[in-house]
Order: C-alpha cells, then sequence, then structure tokens
C-alpha cells in the first residue's frame, strides 16, 4: 500500500487508531516522518485485521511469540489469521493467512555497498552474481535476494543474520522453494504489482493452502477512509 503523499487528515486518523502502548513507540522514533511511517503502517494492520475479525482496529490486541513475532490476543483469536507487517519509505506490505506461518519483506532499491554486504553475508554463487553487476542492477539484485531471505527468517521465526545465508533460488520460477533450518521447505513469491522502485517477497510453508497469493493493492487513504481491506 502506497503511503507517499499521504493527506494529513488520514495521518491523524491513523494516530488517533493507535492504543497508547503504540502512541509511546512511535513518540520514541526521532523524525516526524518516521512517526508517520510507524502510524501508517500499525493502522493499515489494525483496520486489514480488524475487517477480518470483526473486531474495532483500537481495539485488537497482539501478543509477542517467544521468537518475538506479534500475533493477535484475544477474542480476535477466534478465526485465527496470522500476519505480518513489513514497511519501508512510501510503502506498506501486509501478508495474512488463514493461521499458517508467513513472512513478508518490502524494501526500496536504494544506494547500499551491495558487493560488499553481499560478500559476507550471502551464499558464494549469490555474492558473485551481485559483485559481478554494478550501480543499479547491482542494486536491484542485491534487494530481490535480501527481500526474499527476510521474508522466509520472518516466517520461520529466526535471525536475519542467520538467514542471510540461505540459498533464495532466483533462478526457480516464483513461487520458489527455499529450505529453512529444520529442512521444512518454504515457498517464496514476489507479489505481482510491487511497483518500481520497491521489491518484495512473501514466504509461506511449502505444504500452505493452494492456490498462490491473492494481492490487493490500494493506498493508505483508500483503506483508512473506508474502502474495505477484504471483498
Amino acid at each position: 500500500m502506497p503511503t507517499a503523499r499521504t493527506p494529513d487528515r488520514v495521518v491523524r486518523a491513523a494516530r488517533l487508531m493507535l492504543p497508547a502502548a503504540e502512541r509511546e513507540r512511535m513518540a520514541q522514533l526521532r523524525s516526524p516522518a518516521d512517526q508517520d511511517a510507524f502510524a501508517l503502517s500499525q493502522a493499515v494492520l489494525r483496520r486489514c485485521l480488524g475487517d477480518l475479525t470483526g473486531e474495532a482496529p483500537r481495539a485488537l490486541r497482539f501478543t509477542r511469540q517467544e521468537n518475538g513475532k506479534p500475533e493477535l490476543a484475544g477474542a480476535a483469536r477466534g478465526w485465527g489469521p496470522a500476519f505480518n507487517l513489513s514497511h519501508t519509505e512510501g510503502l506498506v506490505l501486509l501478508a495474512v493467512t488463514r493461521g499458517e506461518p508467513v513472512g513478508a519483506d518490502v524494501e526500496r532499491v536504494r544506494r547500499v555497498p551491495a558487493a560488499r554486504i553481499a560478500a559476507r553475508y550471502f551464499p558464494a554463487d549469490e555474492a558473485h552474481a551481485v559483485g559481478a553487476r554494478a550501480g543499479q542492477e547491482a542494486w536491484d539484485l542485491f534487494f530481490r535476494l535480501w527481500v526474499r531471505k527476510e521474508a522466509c527468517v520472518k516466517a520461520w521465526g529466526g535471525r536475519l543474520r542467520e538467514g542471510m545465508r540461505t540459498p533464495v533460488r532466483l533462478e526457480d520460477p516464483s513461487p520458489a522453494a527455499v529450505p529453512g533450518p529444520d529442512g521444512q521447505l518454504w515457498r517464496v513469491w514476489e507479489p505481482a504489482g510491487v511497483p518500481a522502485p520497491y521489491r518484495a517477497a512473501v514466504a509461506l510453508p511449502r505444504g500452505a493452502r493452494p492456490g498462490g497469493l491473492t494481492v490487493r493493492r490500494m493506498s493508505v487513504t483508500e483503506l483508512l477512509e473506508g474502502r474495505p481491506a477484504v471483498p
């Protein structure tokens, strides 16, 4: 969901949707832009999960699993949706399932020391592929690999640094099969419709409900001002 150029009235509404604890977290962020991005992403999460569960968005409560991954708590857990949220400058990605573990990541492609980072953390063949490119091509490949890895790590609840060594097989058609730390295979998609200059990925267990991904793209303004989050 694009967040760039979100009207001030929508940002104010997003902030009001947050309970006190989340407003405190937001206030700890240094820049107003980061505070707005936090408020918008959390409001997207609450609005979508509220529509799915029938709960008021502001009334939703969350707990954390042992690995730190958030999940719904209380009455909203009756239907049992699982979710994962990611946001970067100008875009929010939310993945929701009917209980299957899920991981999602979105990143804005930008200038980074791609070859150096890949050489330190990625498998040798991936590091070589990044190092063989320059400029925009190198950054784009780096972030395609990165979002796949982070989506997998978030799905299985691991640590990002450890997951960077996971081979994510860009040569495979989407969804790719990626091995997890316990030998379980995960399916990784690059969702359709993600605009440039962003890269995104969603990871699910290989045995998750068939049918692939249903992707809905809308602006944060459309969502928070009344467009249904679910068909």
